[in-house]
């Protein structure tokens, strides 16, 4: 919402990009959202063109999503025979496989024909971005939880989530759990619990824990039942970052 309104009040022409570059480490929430739901994407995609009056958008996919690539064309296929896409252009933009390029400005970078480097902030891209011009820079799974706040409420979602953290997110979890996947669970929700109500359970002893990703952080076994928020997990020196939790077992360890 701060991103859509910082937009908003710039002048246009204003683009919208998603970011599908999902490189860190076991982070399969945007994959699973592509393949499964791309429509909710799309959706919101289309509501915040028409919001920021942006007639062009873009997706900036990762090279190995072959599926979720091609579900996209179809769905947008779909939009567009629908009649939903008139006046707007959405096309996917095709990226090389950096994992620098899931850093907002180096997707632009390399979006305008350069290498996939981080720009200097300020300017921030609702300012200067794609091409110089304003622009909203939001991930896969930020968008697909657009359409159900629109129907239902910012109040309703923010109540999903427990232990005073709002909504709920996507959870990759894989490792030494009985059913690895992703999972749609509320912020606030500790490791043992997205385990063991969510993935199965564990399938060993726990040695230690990744919460969100390589650049995250690890916690040791007794942290399972900290809550993977910002705040929950501080005195760790971690954070939840893109909620892809792995589970190492003693004898990984």
């Amino acid at each position: 919402g701060v991103k859509w309104e910082a937009v908003s009040r710039e002048p246009g022409p204003r683009y919208v990009v998603v970011n599908a570059d999902e490189g860190e480490p076991g982070t399969i929430k945007d994959r699973y959202v592509m393949e499964l739901r791309p429509h909710l994407m799309i959706e919101a995609t289309l509501i915040a063109m028409r919001s920021l009056e942006a007639s062009e958008g873009y997706i900036y996919l990762r090279e190995e999503y072959a599926t979720a690539r091609n579900r996209l064309l179809r769905g947008i296929e779909e939009y567009r025979q629908a009649g939903l896409l008139d006046g707007l252009s959405l096309e996917l933009v095709i990226g090389a496989g950096a994992y620098i390029a899931g850093e907002e400005t180096a997707m632009l970078e390399s979006m305008e024909g350069r290498r996939a480097m981080p720009r200097l902030k300020p300017p921030f891209p609702s300012q200067v971005g794609y091409l110089g011009r304003p622009t909203l820079i939001n991930n896969v799974e930020t968008l697909a939880h657009i359409p159900a706040i629109l129907r239902n409420g910012g109040e309703w979602w923010a109540g999903l989530g427990t232990r005073g953290a709002p909504g709920t997110r996507l959870w990759s979890v894989t490792g030494a759990v009985g059913k690895p996947g992703c999972y749609e669970a509320p912020n606030g929700v500790t490791t043992r619990e997205l385990v063991e109500e969510y993935a199965g359970g564990f399938t060993g002893d726990v040695g230690s824990i990744v919460p969100g990703g390589a650049a995250s952080g690890i916690l040791p076994p007794s942290a399972l039942d900290a809550p993977l928020t910002r705040d929950g997990l501080s005195e760790y020196g971690a954070g939840p970052g893109s909620a892809a939790v792995q589970i190492f077992p003693t004898s990984y360890s």
